[in-house]
C-alpha cells in the first residue's frame, strides 16, 4: 500500500534533490578549476617564467566559476520557488482553457 504525498512534500524533496545535483556539478568544476589552474600555473614557471600569463585563465575562469557557485549553490532555492512558481501558474492557465 502506497501512502500518497503532499504536493509540499514533494516539491520541498524535489528542490533538495536538485540542490544536491547542482552542489555536486559545482564542485567537480571547482576541482576540475584548481587542477587545470595548478597545472598552468607549474607550467609557466618551468617553460616561461619570464613572462607571467597565468593569471589571465585563473581569472576569467574564475569569473565562471563564480557565477556558477552563485547559480548552483547561492540562489538554487530561489531560482526552483521561481520556476514552480511559473509552472503552478501554466498548470493554472491550462486548466481554465480546458
Amino acid at each position: 500500500m502506497t501512502e500518497e504525498i503532499s504536493l509540499e512534500g514533494y516539491k520541498k524533496a524535489y528542490r533538495e534533490i536538485r540542490a544536491e545535483e547542482e552542489k555536486r556539478g559545482f564542485l567537480i568544476h571547482l576541482a576540475v578549476y584548481v587542477l587545470v589552474n595548478t597545472m598552468l600555473i607549474v607550467s609557466n614557471f618551468l617553460y616561461s617564467p619570464e613572462a607571467i600569463w597565468f593569471f589571465y585563465p585563473l581569472l576569467g575562469w574564475g569569473i565562471g566559476i563564480t557565477a556558477h557557485y552563485l547559480n548552483a549553490v547561492r540562489w538554487i532555492e530561489k531560482i526552483l520557488k521561481e520556476r514552480e512558481a511559473k509552472a503552478e501558474y501554466r498548470a493554472r492557465e491550462i486548466e481554465k482553457k480546458g
